[in-house]
């Protein structure tokens, strides 16, 4: 499998605010995006690529400001609009990473986020059964996906998989080869930055709040580019003041709401 460094790239959605085809004769709207995440079926990839990657997974979840999902290979979000009594969308930037996956995998989220762009609707079909996106030359149907029980805050430990800009958007992986876990329980945080060591205290009401610090590191040397990420980690950890768990994913934000750092379960 092919791997490139991780790069924070932007990708522009320009998606016009006009009513979708299942509207155009007067239908019931679009209906509510929003507490799902929304998992293209096959058949809509194999309108994409003419090779469809075994286990691909593209998907898209909508908060009521932001959309963000996985587009084969790179995560990707960013702001929109939706206007569900028309079923119109407008999206804002998209920022992505920029992950190497295998040359199939990469046709396929080319092909999903240029699709992206053509999308001028949108349709969500019975009670939230299932989601249809109009308005280029392919219709992408998805199928919500069944949520999985959100693991505990306290007592699993973390493996670090996005790091955000807020104020850009930015959004970059971590660096090849480097792990950077968060673990806590009875008030103690701590794990690897990617070189060094680190531990300290955190605070949380266990209903999304959550404040961690001080924090002190070994000393360990490492090189550059290492170093300036785990600087930049332990520093953002400063600035955590929410958590939200979906299944075995952590999300940690500023005081605004700004996403800062995303976490999968830790694999053993």
């Amino acid at each position: 499998m092919r791997r490139v460094a991780p790069l924070a790239i932007s990708i522009p959605l320009l998606l016009a605010a006009c009513a979708n085809s299942g509207n155009s004769e007067g239908g019931a709207g679009g209906g509510d995006l929003t507490g799902v995440t929304w998992v293209l079926d096959r058949a809509s990839m194999a309108t994409l690529v003419e090779h469809v990657p075994a286990d691909a997974r593209v998907d898209v979840a909508f908060d009521g400001t932001q959309a963000h999902g996985v587009a084969a290979c790179n995560s990707y979000g960013g702001g929109y609009q939706a206007d569900s009594a028309n079923g119109t969308l407008t999206f804002s930037q998209m920022a992505s990473t920029a992950m190497g996956c295998a040359d199939d995998v990469m046709a396929l989220e080319s092909a999903y986020l240029q699709a992206l762009g053509d999308v001028t609707g949108y349709q969500v079909t019975g009670d939230q059964a299932g989601l249809q996106l109009t308005g280029g030359t392919a219709v992408l149907t998805f199928q919500p996906e069944q949520p999985a029980a959100p693991l505990p805050l306290e007592g699993t430990e973390w493996t670090l998989t996005s790091i955000a800009k807020p104020a850009t958007q930015a959004v970059s992986s971590t660096i090849a080869g480097t792990t950077v876990t968060l673990s806590m329980e009875a008030g103690t945080a701590g794990g690897s930055g990617g070189c060094n060591r680190y531990h300290g205290s955190y605070e949380t009401d266990g209903e999304g709040s959550l404040s961690i610090g001080p924090l002190a590191s070994t000393k360990m040397a490492c090189e550059q580019a290492v170093s300036v990420q785990e600087a930049a980690y332990l520093a953002t950890l400063g600035k955590v003041a929410s958590y939200a768990i979906e299944g075995e994913t952590l999300t940690l934000s500023d005081a605004s709401g700004g996403m800062l750092l995303a976490f999968s379960k830790a694999l053993r």
